[in-house]
């Protein structure tokens, strides 16, 4: 709720100064060191018609100070102006002798450059789909379009978008009157046109609707990039979420391609087309192995139909930092993708979190990047016809579909889960930490409306860490039950194939790292025995049965046997971690039964969100 675009103008604002003082800093020292005398050394034309009144003859220094002078009046507009002047100076002195200068501190300020540029890194916009289609319903309707655009079938949506797309009408008033949420719609296009004619199209170069489910949710995003000309500048990005979601996901694609006006769009963008896919959602949707199984299905099948139409796919994954929400090991969840979802090309969210663990330290950093190209190479290269097989893709279908039935049979079909939910874990409590970027719902409603976000990071503070594993035993169990021959298959899968591979690895690592003891603490918290006892013993059986198959499938007694260092890691952590759910236990429910103007309130609010920040440290994931 506070990512206005006035915070987004000035974020564009502190990245670029952020960007210019490393540029200055360099081309200050280059403007030192260039000093070579042109009487002895020559220099282009080019450059020297670039110089404002030339003296002297270290006309290479003062090219560089002409560049330090610019920067630090921010005169660039873009990094491509920075970067036409830096290569005027690098072409003369390889054009005269000076290969040495022109590859040495010059070429690694180029190449910084030529990355980071003056924005220092893309922004990506992002709204609710349906936020998106009630703001130009109400427009329709101040306009006489259609009353009730929300309500209309989706072919006549799309028909009312065509037409408005074909309509040299504009459809933003220059004083726009609508409700604060159309208005603060309008605002959020007519800001990133504003960026773009400031610092150029390279500043944000992706609008997203999320919870996109209909041909006429990535219409609307074009409707409203064409109404602040924007079109050929943004990348119009569909993100799929839900399982059911993902699997229509192609058929929406192969529609939208059909439209000649989104044919037109691609033309201006080398026929590309990125699309997101929500790690986070889905697996709130039907839990973690129907998760998994339906992103690595809906990779095959978009890779597919973008094939088929002549499109060059760019995947986005929306990926969190824990388990629960797609994280990981990323080099081997990209080595773990369908072979023809990844061709050269790929966009993966890193978390706050997990920026602070990959990049805050630059040794690991650089490991952590190493591993990423790698594996993108790797996933490049291989071929497209792989050794999978026609009976992996059965079991895992028949896995998937009983583990979301478990799943959403507790989930969503259990009377009182949502009061065990909200009274075993500090749901609540988290929703008073100062974390404002987004929040703890989509939308007004029920379970469904609430964010992956506050979902994962509670079940992870009561050390359930459900979202990761409920659903996995019982849904391999349910494939075994019908095959004595099944846990062979299961572990030649395990063996032969990365997505499976990785997949139960990851879900052995948060099964592992659950504590049904600590958990059990947690749930004594609810207020309602019968409640209390039903659904833990539920969990708890669950994640019996989600460790004896992980364990049967790799073929070992206990978990993490074969991850001997990560096992010891969690051993040598928990001593630590322990004592801070048995305190923040001990809080929580002080705090409960404190009245609202009780004078401890607050202290024992504070206490809490403390111990909250601790166990996140400990487990290493918030959610």
């Amino acid at each position: 709720p506070f990512v206005t675009p006035q915070v987004t103008l000035d974020t564009l604002v502190a990245q670029r100064a952020e960007a210019r003082s490393v540029y200055i800093a360099e081309a200050a020292m280059l403007a030192e060191h260039l000093t070579q005398s042109t009487a002895l050394f020559g220099v282009s034309e080019a450059l020297v018609a670039s110089l404002e009144g030339p003296t002297g003859d270290e006309l290479y220094s003062q090219k560089m100070a002409q560049i330090v002078a610019r920067l630090a009046d921010d005169a660039y507009q873009t990094g491509e102006e920075l970067l036409g002047d830096l290569h005027l100076v690098r072409d003369s002195l390889l054009a005269h002798g000076g290969t040495a200068a022109a590859n040495g501190a010059l070429r690694r300020l180029i190449d910084k450059v030529t990355l980071f540029g003056l924005h220092l890194l893309p922004l990506e916009v992002r709204a609710d789909a349906r936020q998106i289609e009630a703001a130009l319903a109400e427009i329709f309707a101040r306009y006489g379009i259609t009353d009730a655009y929300a309500a209309l079938p989706e072919d006549e949506k799309q028909s009312v978008l065509l037409a408005e797309l074909a309509s040299q009408r504009p459809l933003f008033p220059a004083q726009p009157d609508f409700s604060d949420e159309t208005n603060a719609l309008i605002a959020i296009w007519q800001m990133i046109a504003e960026a773009h004619a400031r610092y150029g199209p390279a500043v944000i170069d992706s609008t997203i609707a999320s919870m996109s489910q209909h041909a006429s949710d990535v219409l609307a995003l074009l409707l409203l990039a064409q109404e602040v000309g924007i079109e050929s500048h943004v990348d119009i990005v569909p993100l799929f979420e839900t399982i059911d979601d993902l699997r229509r996901a192609p058929e929406v694609m192969r529609r939208v391609f059909s439209l000649a006006p989104y044919r037109a769009y691609l033309d201006l963008h080398g026929s590309c087309q990125q699309i997101m896919i929500g790690y986070s959602d889905s697996g709130k949707d039907g839990g973690s192995l129907a998760s998994r199984w339906g992103l690595y299905a809906a990779q095959q099948t978009l890779a597919e139909a973008c094939a088929e139409e002549g499109v060059l796919l760019e995947l986005f994954h929306g990926r969190g930092g824990s388990i629960g929400r797609g994280g990981g090991p990323t080099n081997r969840a990209i080595l773990a993708q369908p072979a023809a979802a990844v061709r050269g090309r790929i966009r993966i969210t890193e978390q706050g979190e997990v920026i602070a663990y990959r990049y805050a330290n630059p040794h690991i950093a650089r490991r952590h990047l190493n591993q990423v190209i790698h594996a993108a190479m790797l996933a490049t290269a291989r071929p497209a016809d792989t050794t999978e097989r026609p009976e992996w893709r059965s079991a895992l279908d028949q896995m998937a579909e009983a583990a979301r039935l478990a799943y959403r049979d507790l989930v969503y079909e259990t009377e009182g889960f949502i009061d065990y939910w909200m009274q075993a874990t500090p749901l609540d409590e988290l929703a008073r930490m100062p974390i404002g970027s987004r929040p703890a719902k989509r939308r007004a409603g029920g379970f469904a409306a609430i964010r992956a976000i506050p979902w994962v990071f509670s079940w992870t503070q009561s050390r359930a860490i459900l979202p990761s594993w409920y659903g996995f035993g019982s849904g391999v169990a349910a494939y075994t039950d019908h095959d004595p021959d099944a846990l062979v298959l299961l572990r030649t899968m395990y063996a032969q194939w990365p997505f499976f591979r990785a997949m139960i690895d990851d879900v052995q690592l948060d099964l592992a790292k659950a504590d049904m003891a600590i958990a059990a603490m947690y749930a004594g918290l609810v207020g309602d025995a019968a409640l209390r006892s039903a659904i833990f013993e539920r969990i708890r059986a669950e994640h019996a049965i989600s460790v004896a198959w992980v364990s049967r499938i790799i073929g070992q007694a206990e978990l993490l046997d074969r991850s001997p260092v990560i096992k010891r890691s969690i051993e040598r952590r928990n001593p630590y971690v322990d004592p801070l759910n048995y305190v923040q236990v001990e809080l929580l429910r002080r705090l409960r039964v404190c009245a609202p103007d009780d004078p401890q309130r607050e202290a024992l609010t504070g206490a809490v969100l403390a111990a909250v920040n601790g166990i996140a440290a400990g487990m290493k994931t918030t959610g």
